[in-house]
C-alpha cells in the first residue's frame, strides 16, 4: 500500500478558512449579542415605551354637557343615555360589506348612509376616529347589534350621551339648539386637540341661544382614555386607567320658571277668537310673551311662537325639516320676543304723555276729539270714528284717543320723544346671552340724517311725521322685550334690566339695586293712572281686568302694517278679517301688577292678531293670573323662592328637600 505524502500547504489553507470562518461567526455572535443587549437592556425603556406607544392608543373622552335650570332648580335642559352604533374605518378591511352585514341587523335609509359615506370621507385623514352610524338605538336594537358584533367587522358600540329638552318647543326661544360641528367649525377650532373633539360621534356644539352664548362652560373638558388594540388595531381592552378625566360641564340656573313659561306658549298658542269661522288663518298663532320680576329684573317667561323643538337638533335633522323651519312664514326659529321689531302702537302713548308733561302740559289740559284733526291740510283720523269728546291726559290712555296725541305732537319735539323712549328701554338691547336681538328704531332727528345719509332731501324731519310716532307709528319699532321693559320701568320708576341667567356653577349673582330713572315721578304717577284707568275703569281693556282678585294695569295697542284700504263694496275701511292673515293689524298689551306695589310686568304681542283689545289683552290677563297665583313671595308658599339673590337660600332649601 503506498502512502500519500502529508500536503502541508494544503492543511495550512484549510486551518486559515476555518480560523477566518470561526472569527466571522464569532464576530456575527457577538454583534447578535451586543445587538439583544442593547435592545433588551441598554435600550430597554425606550423600545419598551415605544412598544406600549403601538399597543395603546388614547380616546378622546367627550365630556357631559352641563345642565340647565330654572329658578326652582327644575331641569330645563339635561344629557341623557343614547345607544349608539360606530364604525371604525381602519378596523375593517371592507366597508360596503360591513355596512351590509349591519343593515341584516338594523336597516339603514338612504339618507343615513349617504351621510355615512361622507363622514367617513370627512375623518379618512383621523386614524381610529369613529364614525357615527346610528344613534338614539332602542334597548333591543342596541342588544341586537351587541349580540352580532363578532360578525360585524369594524363595527361598535357605545352608550353615549345627547341633549334633551323635557319641555320641547316651550323653552326653545331660550335654550336655543346644539349641533354636530361644521365645516365652519372645524376651521375656527384653536388647536387640534379641540378639532380632534369636534369630530367625535355624539359631540355637540350649541348653535343658537343659550346654548350657543354659554358653549364654553358648558361644554366641560374633554378627557383621554388610553385603550389595548392588535397590531390591526382593534380595541381589545378600555379598561386601563391611564389618561385624563373628563370633567363635566357647567350648571347654568336661569330666572325662568318653567310653569309660566308652558302657560305663556299655552295662551299664546291658542284661538282667542281672531279668526271668526270663514276666514283666513294662519294654521298657528304666531307671537311673543315676555313676564319679568320688576324687582330684580328676573325675566319669568320668554316665549315665540310657534316653536321648535330642541330635541330635534340634538339628533341628525332631516333637510327637508331643516327647511320646513326656516322657510315658514311663522318663523319659527326666529325668537320673537328680542328679534321682532313691531310698531308698538297705542303702548307708545305712556311715553308720549311722559314726554308731553315734561315739555310743560299739563295732565289736566283737555283737547278735543271730534274723530278728526287736520294738519298740513292732511286729515288725521282716530280710531273711534265719531271721536272721544274733550279728554284729559288719564282719559287720552283710558280711551286710547290718537287726536289727543296729534295735539300733543304739535307741541313737543321729536328729538325729546326720542330721548325719553330711550330712557325707557326702547331702542336698547340687553344682554341677555340671546343671539339675534334686535335694538329697534327710536326716530330722530339724528336717526332720519343717518337713515337717508345717500338722499340729502329725505334728511328733514318734518312735523307732521311726529304724528306718527306719538301714537307708536311710522318709523317707530320695538322689541317685546323694550315693552316688557318699559311697562317695567314706568311701574316702579328704576332703570330695571333684564336678565335671564341667575347662576353659573356654584356661584349666583346678588339681586342688582337699580337706579332711579330721571324725572319727574308724578309724571309716571300719570302714566300709571292712565294704565290702571285703561283695564279697571271700563277702558279698552275692560275685558282683561283681574279685579276682584288683583289690580293689573295694562295698556292695549294695535299697529298697522299696510296703508288704510277702503272697501268699495261698503266705502269704508276693511276689517282686519276681511284682509289676507300678513296684512291685518298686530295686536299688542303690556301690564304691570299688582297696580299699588309692583310685582310683575309683561308684554304681549299677536302678529296679525287684529286688535290689542281681543287678541292681546285677554292672552295677557290669562298669563299674568297665572303669575299672580303662583307668586311665590311668601316662603311659606313656596321655599324655593329666593328674592335675596344671593343662590344661598336657593340651594339651602334644595338641600332640605333632599
Amino acid at each position: 500500500m503506498k502512502v500519500e505524502p502529508f500536503d502541508t500547504q494544503r492543511q495550512t489553507a484549510f486551518s486559515r478558512r476555518s480560523a477566518l470562518l470561526s472569527g466571522g461567526m464569532l464576530v456575527l455572535f457577538g454583534g447578535v449579542v451586543y445587538r439583544l443587549f442593547d435592545l433588551q437592556v441598554r435600550r430597554y425603556d425606550e423600545f419598551a415605551a415605544k412598544a406600549d406607544d403601538n399597543r395603546f392608543k388614547q380616546r378622546v373622552v367627550v365630556p357631559r354637557r352641563g345642565d340647565m335650570l330654572d329658578r326652582y332648580g327644575n331641569v330645563i335642559a339635561t344629557s341623557r343615555q343614547n345607544f349608539r352604533i360606530l364604525l371604525i374605518p381602519e378596523d375593517t378591511d371592507n366597508i360596503p360589506e360591513s355596512i351590509a352585514r349591519l343593515e341584516e341587523v338594523v336597516p339603514l335609509s338612504a339618507r343615513q348612509e349617504e351621510r355615512l359615506l361622507r363622514d367617513i370621507t370627512a375623518k379618512k385623514n383621523q386614524s381610529f376616529v369613529p364614525v357615527e352610524v346610528m344613534d338614539n338605538l332602542s334597548w333591543d336594537e342596541f342588544s341586537a347589534v351587541n349580540f352580532r358584533l363578532p360578525r360585524l367587522p369594524g363595527i361598535s358600540t357605545e352608550v353615549g350621551e345627547t341633549r334633551f329638552y323635557p319641555d320641547g318647543e316651550h323653552i326653545s326661544a331660550i335654550v336655543g339648539h346644539v349641533g354636530a360641528a361644521d365645516s365652519r367649525d372645524l376651521a375656527n377650532a384653536e388647536d387640534q386637540a379641540k378639532r380632534l373633539l369636534y369630530l367625535q360621534p355624539g359631540f355637540k356644539l350649541g348653535k343658537l341661544g343659550l346654548e350657543k352664548k354659554y358653549d364654553t362652560e358648558l361644554r366641560g373638558q374633554a378627557g383621554t382614555q388610553t385603550v389595548e388594540i392588535t397590531a390591526a388595531g382593534r380595541v381589545i381592552d378600555e379598561n386601563d386607567h391611564r389618561g385624563n378625566e373628563a370633567l363635566p360641564g357647567t350648571t347654568l340656573s336661569l330666572t325662568i320658571d318653567t310653569d309660566i313659561q308652558a302657560k305663556a306658549y299655552e295662551v299664546l298658542s291658542t284661538d282667542y277668537g281672531e279668526y271668526p269661522e270663514g276666514t283666513e288663518g294662519p294654521g298657528a298663532i304666531s307671537g311673543a310673551a315676555v313676564v319679568m320680576d320688576v324687582v330684580n329684573g328676573d325675566v319669568i317667561a320668554l316665549v315665540s311662537t310657534p316653536g321648535f323643538n330642541p330635541n330635534d337638533f340634538a339628533k341628525t335633522v332631516g333637510s327637508s325639516k331643516l327647511r320646513e323651519l326656516e322657510t315658514s312664514p311663522l318663523h319659527p326659529m326666529l325668537c320673537k320676543p328680542i328679534a321682532g321689531a313691531y310698531a308698538p302702537g297705542s303702548t307708545f302713548k305712556m311715553l308720549s304723555a311722559i314726554t308731553a308733561q315734561e315739555a310743560g302740559i299739563s295732565p289736566s289740559t283737555r283737547f278735543g276729539c271730534s274723530g278728526k284733526f287736520w294738519y298740513g291740510g292732511h286729515e288725521h283720523n282716530c280710531w273711534k270714528q265719531g271721536g272721544h269728546g274733550a279728554v284729559d291726559m288719564v282719559n287720552s290712555l283710558k280711551h286710547s284717543c290718537d287726536v289727543y296725541y296729534y295735539n300733543v305732537a304739535t307741541r313737543v319735539d321729536i328729538d325729546h320723544i326720542a330721548e325719553v323712549a330711550k330712557r325707557f328701554g326702547l331702542g336698547q338691547k340687553f344682554d341677555l346671552g340671546l343671539s339675534g336681538q334686535v335694538s329697534g328704531i327710536v326716530p330722530s332727528r339724528e336717526w332720519k340724517r343717518n337713515f337717508y345719509r345717500t338722499n340729502p332731501d329725505n334728511q328733514t324731519w318734518f312735523p307732521g311725521e311726529t304724528l306718527s310716532v306719538v301714537i307708536g307709528q311710522g318709523a317707530v319699532t320695538s322689541t317685546p322685550l323694550q315693552l316688557a321693559v318699559m311697562s317695567a320701568r314706568i311701574a316702579t320708576g328704576k332703570v330695571v334690566t333684564p336678565r335671564i341667567v341667575r347662576g353659573i356653577g356654584d356661584s349666583f349673582v346678588e339681586d342688582p339695586v337699580f337706579e332711579t330713572l330721571a324725572g319727574d315721578p308724578e309724571h309716571l304717577d300719570i302714566a300709571r293712572q292712565g294704565m290702571d284707568a285703561v283695564v279697571n275703569q271700563w277702558g279698552t281693556a275692560a275685558r282683561s281686568s283681574l279685579m276682584p282678585d288683583f289690580r293689573m294695569a295694562g295698556k292695549t295697542g294695535t299697529s298697522q302694517v299696510r296703508s288704510l284700504q277702503i272697501n268699495p263694496a261698503t266705502g269704508r275701511p276693511f276689517q282686519n278679517h276681511e284682509l289676507p292673515w300678513r296684512q291685518r293689524d298686530n295686536a299688542l298689551f303690556v301690564a304691570f301688577a299688582p297696580y299699588d306695589n309692583p310685582r310683575y310686568a309683561c308684554a304681549v304681542v299677536v302678529e296679525h292678531g287684529g286688535s290689542g283689545s281681543k287678541a292681546a289683552g285677554p292672552r295677557a290677563r290669562d298669563l299674568m293670573r297665572a303669575v299672580l297665583e303662583k307668586d311665590p313671595s311668601n316662603p311659606a308658599k313656596n321655599p324655593l323662592y329666593y328674592p335675596s339673590g344671593t343662590g344661598a337660600n336657593r340651594i339651602a332649601a334644595l338641600e332640605g328637600q333632599g
